[in-house]
């Protein structure tokens, strides 16, 4: 069993936009490339439709029936990762969310420090088809954002639809998220691997018609030069109070969450972080039994990355030399 934290893919989207039939083509190219898979499989009715589907080809199915994994089975969404990959020894782990399930809920369960131990989160994958969707319902609200946590954002059942309304509902998706890649497909027909590969650092992606076979040139939406929506800030010492709450001073407005465990240089007890805007950053002492890594999750986009996390180290009490 590999010692490293294992990739965490999270499959979101519309109700009826073809999350298990690209789920079922992932799982194929997984076992094709020999990597054990599991699976966890949200719905959010009490018995488990998809589930055994899956199962016909993954390594192991885990069902979360029963409520949404962003409330209502949130605890036994880290449970499941945890038998996923201490029981099964998955390879790797792609969670099929409920059409209800809130994907920033869901991002922010599966980096919680402990969970990260196990899995660190590679991309968030949004399936998308154009339905009228009612802005106030609740269908409406987490397709929106699905759409805005995207990494990946697919837009399938391209051939159901005339060009021109089509590509308003195209614009419509992009103008919401300007950093991800988008994927125009039929029947979820994406190229696994290119799919799969690993975003890399770069000025700008061009998005990808799948269904002609290869790259549109585009001028406009220039694409996130970093990845992933979550980055963990590893802190190797402790802070210095002065400089960290300064430092929580100027969080980014677009920084949707903090979270995270340390220690301050002038006192022993473990100290836990949470920022959830609109209220104030708050550093609460806490005992655990079993203590986590000593670091802080950064989870938004479209702000200063690079900037947050330097100023963030820059409270290391062993940086104060270098910081009056």
């Amino acid at each position: 069993m590999s010692t490293s934290p294992i990739p965490f893919y999270v499959l979101c989207g519309s109700l009826g936009a073809g999350k298990t039939t690209l789920l079922m083509r992932l799982l194929e190219y997984w076992k094709g490339q020999g990597k054990k898979a599991g699976v966890l499989m949200n719905e959010a009715g009490e018995v488990s439709i998809d589930g055994p589907r899956a199962g016909t080809i993954a390594q192991q199915v885990m069902n979360l029936a029963g409520g949404c994994v962003c409330c209502d089975t949130k605890e036994d969404l880290s449970w499941g990762i945890a038998q996923l990959v201490r029981d099964y020894e998955s390879d790797v782990i792609i969670l099929e969310c409920s059409g209800m399930a809130d994907p920033a809920e869901v991002i922010d369960g599966v980096t919680d420090l402990y969970t990260a131990r196990l899995t660190h989160l590679e991309k968030v994958i949004a399936l998308l088809h154009p339905i009228p969707t009612d802005r106030e319902s609740m269908g409406g609200f987490v397709t929106r954002q699905a759409i805005r946590c995207a990494d990946e954002l697919i837009l399938n059942k391209r051939d159901l639809y005339v060009p021109g309304h089509w590509e308003g509902f195209k614009t419509s998706i992009t103008d919401q998220n300007p950093y991800a890649r988008v994927w125009e497909t039929s029947h979820a027909k994406v190229d696994p691997a290119a799919l799969l590969k690993p975003i890399t650092r770069m000025a700008s992606t061009p998005t990808v018609n799948v269904e002609f076979g290869g790259p549109r040139s585009s001028t406009t939406n220039t694409r996130a030069s970093y990845h992933p929506i979550a980055t963990t800030v590893r802190l190797p010492g402790p802070l210095n109070l002065e400089r960290f709450l300064r430092w929580t001073k100027t969080l980014p407005p677009e920084l949707e969450r903090a979270k995270g465990f340390f220690r301050f240089a002038k006192g022993p007890e473990l100290q836990e972080f949470q920022y959830a805007p609109p209220g104030n950053a708050t550093t609460t002492p806490i005992t655990l039994l079993d203590e986590p890594s000593h670091a802080i999750v950064l989870i938004g986009r479209g702000y200063d990355q690079e900037r947050c996390q330097t100023e963030l180290l820059g409270c290391l009490e062993s940086q104060k030399s270098n910081n009056r």
